[in-house]
């Protein structure tokens, strides 16, 4: 599967040997991982994270990714009825639906993680329990479910009395009526956005597909407008269409632009008011990705996007081309939520280095797959490789990288540079490339690279070296997966910054 945006092939640069050199650093002046985690424990975010995660242990606090239990209104985990299967990258749109109605109703729910086909093995005891592995699945009182509309209508109606407002209505009435209505429209909406992003259309019949898209996204607009508050069918919170909205809007918004330069945001005020609703929510932001990892997880699930021209210029940031994940980050073609801009750049800083600290070993261990050996079988998803192996030989200079790049989020790059190029500075490697591999330039000078026999292609340079190491951990940042959309970016900035020293 390629990961090229817009490969046009110039001339052959590079090709290589298998042996990867073993990195020796100039020294080690990064403090350690204990000094980091006490340091981190100084700050207010630090100080926040650490209690979100006590609280999580024991299944209460705020909305996450890493909840694997919520109580809510429960005093233990005897009492709680629900089983969610949902996948582990945090990728299925279904999954997402599923998992924001237990948050909004306040469903107490236990937490089981499965891959999607697209880029792991499910678990034998999952494929046994349910029929194909489909994901979502739900267990209530010990009776299994699938699908995620029907999963929804049972919560609602089995969850009533002291959990959170209905968001199905009557099926009979009015408001029936009109959320059915919406959700044929709903349909028309998937339709006409696969239509413009995942079909080879060009000229007129590409035309025709922008045209339609903004039809129905002024319907859309027009429905949104028909209540008082932000929500499809009136009330103070989101209903069952509501959320069977948000996971086609997120994806939408982020394909569209990124392979046909189709803007949404900020062009219509109904959507705009109900988005800038939802991002106010913390289940919703618990759930929500970034561009970056719907383009990246999209095409394992849709199939291909098909670019234009015209949407170079922003796919290219999104990719993180073109110095686009580079200090001082520009984020203008996706900016923050709100309310998650409010606590500023320092705190999204904070956040990835309180995650880089937590599961320290874990993430060197993985950046150093970036100098082993790709695993077998392969998978749909560009970036997914669960069985590759980690070059051992890696692992302390990867650590050292690592550990200057949490000093660069905690403190800046302008305290943390002198200490790190002392290190550092010219170590990542002499640039050979993997066998097969070979350097390429399209029209617009961007370098990329193609494997002869493989037919794959990346724009970072297919080394076995310590810079690789840090390119691989970069590229498999996945929001909400590992952190939230600021933090992710402020990270993959961290990482370049440290690439660029070693390079």
């Amino acid at each position: 599967v390629v990961l090229l945006i817009y490969p046009l092939p110039a001339t052959i640069a590079l090709s290589s040997s298998s042996n990867p050199v073993v990195p020796l650093l100039l020294g080690d002046h990064a403090p350690s991982w204990t000094d980091l985690q006490e340091r981190i424990y100084t700050t207010v975010a630090g100080q926040r994270l650490k209690v979100e995660a006590d609280q999580r242990a024991i299944g209460r606090g705020p909305p996450h990714t890493d909840a694997n239990l919520r109580l809510f209104n429960l005093k233990d985990e005897d009492s709680v009825r629900v089983t969610f299967y949902r996948d582990s990258a945090a990728w299925c749109p279904y999954c997402q639906k599923t998992w924001l109605f237990l948050e909004e109703k306040k469903i107490p729910y236990r937490v089981q993680k499965v891959p999607l086909n697209a880029y792991g093995d499910k678990p034998a005891w999952y494929t046994r329990k349910v029929d194909g592995g489909k994901l979502p699945a739900i267990e209530l009182d010990g009776e299994l479910h699938v699908e995620s509309l029907d999963i929804m209508k049972l919560l609602d109606s089995t969850f009533v009395s002291k959990n959170g407002p209905r968001m199905f209505p009557s099926k009979e009435g009015d408001e029936w009526d009109l959320a059915k209505s919406l959700l044929n429209l709903e349909g028309e909406l998937q339709s006409d956005w696969f239509s413009l992003v995942f079909y080879p259309v060009k000229d007129a019949a590409l035309e025709k597909a922008r045209t339609d898209l903004i039809g129905t996204l002024r319907r859309v607009d027009e429905a949104l407008g028909q209540t008082a508050g932000p929500w499809f069918l009136g009330g103070e919170s989101p209903s069952f269409v509501d959320i069977q909205y948000i996971s086609t809007f997120e994806r939408l918004i982020a394909s569209a632009l990124y392979w046909k330069g189709f803007v949404v945001r900020e062009k219509y005020n109904n959507i705009d008011r109900w988005l800038d609703a939802f991002e106010d929510r913390p289940s919703y932001l618990a759930t929500k990705a970034d561009y970056y990892t719907h383009i990246m997880a999209m095409p394992s699930q849709n199939g291909p996007g098909y670019p234009i021209d015209e949407a170079k210029e922003v796919a290219n940031k999104i990719y993180g081309l073109h110095d686009a994940w580079k200090i001082p980050l520009q984020q203008n073609h996706e900016p923050l939520p709100k309310n998650q801009a409010l606590h500023g750049e320092e705190v999204a800083r904070h956040e990835a280095a309180f995650q880089l600290i937590s599961n320290h070993e874990n993430i060197v261990q993985f950046a150093c797959r970036g100098a082993g050996e790709a695993g077998r079988p392969s998978f749909h998803a560009e970036l997914a490789d669960p069985y590759a192996e980690p070059n051992e030989d890696f692992f302390t200079a990867t650590d050292t990288c690592l550990r200057h790049v949490t000093v660069a989020l905690l403190d800046g790059i302008d305290k943390a540079t002198n200490d790190a190029t002392k290190d550092l500075a010219g170590q990542g490697g002499s640039g050979e490339l993997r066998p097969d591999w070979d350097e390429y330039q399209d029209d617009d000078g961007q370098v990329y690279y193609w494997n002869d026999i493989t037919g794959c292609s990346t724009y970072a340079p297919p080394t076995q070296q310590l810079d690789t190491c840090l390119e691989y951990l970069r590229d498999r940042i996945g929001v909400p997966r590992d952190m939230g959309q600021g933090a992710a970016m402020q990270l993959r900035c961290h990482l370049n910054w440290a690439i660029d020293l070693l390079q």
